[in-house]
């Protein structure tokens, strides 16, 4: 038995082409890993450059928050097409055309001289992201057996929390060194080099997987009515708005607003702030796999969902506490993260409460849910804090163009040609600012009692016996 299993690891004599399970897989698989890695560094990039991007582009926070949202507004809805791009091309060409997409975005990024210029290449990179996390799951999907799936796709989250750990108090070490924008040039010029590498050591879709996939998908339905059917469930729009909710911390705080509310709520320096958000990524890096694999052993979703809700919910009302004594604080965000790890579970969930063949679509339009709403609340506290820095300028003496004369007017342009309104904002503000977050786990814990308890099956459409569907998102 272990001769025949070994034999189908060798290349197929006939044909050459490689075959499931041998070393190689975890070659294939390592390399797209990578990029996803990549993919949360420079999607929290903001987080640590803010105030610096604020001075050069000359921008207050709710214009900078915007441009730098426009990443999620391009990643949410290219959410939608990519898995059936990868099923209908591989994973070959896209994500190594996605890894350069986000490259050249960063380099773009690090020329920008106006807010327009940083917006555009945040979209790009926004567009090669949105590739990274399927495409290691998709190569998964080909190169090993499908009992693996569930472990390769709870590795694929570590990884882009490792990602997202480094993009904090590392890449503050080097922007304080060289500068945001050499650090952000250097990342564009690594994600062109990634990407050859990929194109180089990612062979071509086999055919053995093309004909395994035609022979089993005897109800071929189209991208659109897919989408339709599965927004057309409301069991999904919960599922969605809960999952949004619970990836708050990470999607607003430690992608974007987590280290300058760190340094003004309890007087932290930019290393210590940056240290203590990383605690986030950390707590889910422990707790993606463990709540995996209770839920999966206990069979209960739910639960954990609430666990994820009130543990958020109480965090987050903490963290509006300003002077909390540092270690305090890390300890109480590594909780936020182990509590909020949770979300992962809601892929499962919005797949289990869909028919079978609608998997890839359930996943997506979730995930797209989860970002939309990360996207809005990027822009939204922005917007604000701009309100609020406003407030602390609108009597000062700075100069007010004449045909500005409205009183709302004249505050609004105060804070424009304040250079630096990062410098204006206290604790309260930020206390006003991130109040939502919390409010929404509020609303997340109420909305949860309404989704349905699915036990860890499909209850539309039962897997055979012996079959596992695979946790996937992000």
């Amino acid at each position: 038995m272990e001769r025949i299993s070994q034999k189908h690891t060798l290349p197929n004599p006939v044909t050459g082409e490689l075959q499931r399970g041998g070393w190689y897989s975890w070659c294939f698989w390592g390399i797209v890993a990578i990029f996803y890695l990549y993919e949360f560094f420079v999607r929290v990039t903001p987080n640590v450059i803010l105030p610096q991007l604020s001075q050069d582009l000359q921008s207050d926070p709710g214009t900078i928050g915007s441009a730098m949202s426009v990443y999620l507004w391009v990643y949410a809805p290219t959410q939608l097409v990519v898995g059936w791009l990868f099923d209908r091309f591989g994973t070959k060409y896209l994500v190594s055309s996605a890894s350069i997409i986000c490259g050249v975005g960063c380099l773009v990024f690090s020329f920008a001289e106006s807010l327009g210029m940083a917006a555009g290449a945040r979209g790009l990179i926004g567009i090669g992201s949105a590739f990274a996390f399927v495409g290691a799951v998709y190569v998964a999907t080909v190169w090993f057996p499908p009992k693996r799936l569930a472990l390769i796709a709870g590795m694929t989250t570590s990884v882009g929390m490792i990602g997202e750990v480094t993009g904090q108090l590392p890449m503050n070490w080097l922007v304080e060194d060289f500068g945001w924008r050499k650090v952000v040039m250097w990342t564009g010029f690594l994600g062109g080099a990634l990407g050859v590498l990929i194109f180089l050591v990612i062979p071509r879709r086999p055919s053995w997987f093309s004909a395994s996939v035609s022979r089993h998908e005897t109800d071929t339905v189209g991208l659109w009515k897919s989408i339709g059917c599965v927004l057309g469930n409301p069991q999904v729009w919960l599922i969605g708005i809960v999952s949004a909710v619970i990836y708050l911390p990470l999607s607003v705080l430690a992608a974007l607003w987590g280290t300058s509310s760190l340094e003004t709520l309890d007087s932290l320096d930019s290393n210590q702030a940056n240290l203590a958000i990383s605690m986030l990524a950390i707590g889910w890096l422990i707790g993606c796999p463990l709540v995996g694999f209770l839920s999966d052993r206990f069979k209960r979703r739910r639960p954990f969902i609430l666990i994820g809700c009130l543990g958020g919910m109480g965090t987050m009302i903490l963290l509006l506490i300003p002077g909390m004594p540092y270690w305090a604080l890390v300890g109480m965000l590594f909780i936020s993260g182990l509590a909020t790890s949770s979300q992962a579970i809601t892929f499962a969930m919005a797949m289990e409460v869909n028919p079978r063949r609608f998997g890839a679509t359930s996943i997506a339009i979730c995930n797209f849910l989860v970002m939309l709403m990360a996207a809005g609340l990027q822009v939204g506290i922005g917007w604000i804090l701009n309100w609020r820095a406003g407030i602390h300028v609108a009597g000062s003496t700075i100069p007010v163009h004449p045909g500005s004369a409205h009183p709302s007017s004249a505050h609004l342009a105060a804070v424009a040609q304040n250079q630096n309104s990062f410098a204006s904002l206290e604790a309260l503000d930020y206390q006003w600012a991130l109040a939502c977050i919390p409010i929404l786990f509020v609303l997340a814990t109420i909305v949860s009692f309404f989704i349905k308890e699915t036990r860890g099956v499909n209850i539309v459409d039962p897997l055979p016996e012996g079959e596992e569907a695979p946790v996937i998102g992000h």
